[in-house]
């Protein structure tokens, strides 16, 4: 596995060492929780240095074919995913072309994602709420997210790299991103360009995780008022007669 680089690196320049190449492979859309329509995100990949990104939204990969298909060739390869809420904490399900069902324990969500011909990742794995916790280690995960982009994540990403890095899995970054602003600002570095080569990177554990502190810090201030205005009761509310339209 090589080691997470967080120094913000280039994606493709890295002096000494293969060509590396850029995914994003944590995006969510308003299929889910995220604030932009896949319309949005594709007008925001394709305007990208991303080489790959990965659309994951919760329990259902109706966001990511919804990307794929505004993109219509341009921009990144677009990998279908989504973020699986097992009973455990949440699963990442990357190649995935179908929903895998929700509710399941962390170990059968996994055996799932790979009947499905998926790669299973732990995500966010120490984060305080909806995250799998040293199941990462336990469990036949694929890869583990090391960085993930969320605000005030950055504690909990150094406790996964420091207890999970003896593993040899792949190590992923991932944006977590639920605003345009946030796409591609934490990312994961590959050998090659295309999703095939990045599912490869994956299954032999060549990839780095790379953060944008720039970008993250720039970021951080909307994501978190974004957070706090959906706690509010009326805003609560405001989304429920929304989903129900």
């Amino acid at each position: 596995m090589l080691a997470p680089d967080m120094n913000d690196r280039p994606d493709d320049t890295v002096p000494g060492r293969a060509v590396l190449a850029a995914a994003d492979v944590h995006i969510h859309t308003c299929c889910s929780d995220g604030a932009a329509s896949p319309n949005e995100v594709a007008r925001v990949l394709a305007a990208s240095s991303l080489a790959v990104a990965a659309v994951t939204d919760h329990d259902t990969v109706g966001g990511a074919l919804r990307v794929r298909e505004a993109l219509a060739g341009r921009g990144p390869e677009i990998v279908i995913g989504c973020e699986v809420s097992s009973a455990d904490g949440h699963v990442l399900a990357l190649f995935v072309e179908r929903d895998v069902p929700v509710g399941r324990s962390a170990r059968e969500t996994v055996e799932l994602i790979h009947e499905r011909g998926g790669l299973a990742v732990a995500v966010h794995p120490y984060f305080p709420v909806h995250s799998v916790g040293d199941l990462a280690a336990r469990l036949p995960f694929d890869a583990i997210e090391v960085a993930n982009g969320t605000p005030l994540g950055e504690m909990a990403n150094r406790l996964a790299r420091r207890r999970l890095a003896h593993l040899g899995r792949a190590a992923l970054g991932g944006s977590d991103a639920h605003l345009l602003r946030e796409i591609g600002h934490v990312r994961t570095l590959f050998p090659g360009r295309t999703a095939a080569d990045l599912r490869s990177a994956i299954e032999r554990a060549e990839t780095r995780a790379a953060f944008d502190w720039r970008a993250h810090v720039a970021a951080a201030p909307f994501r978190l008022a974004r957070e706090a205005w959906r706690t509010l009761p009326w805003a609560r509310t405001a989304r429920s007669a929304l989903a129900e339209t």
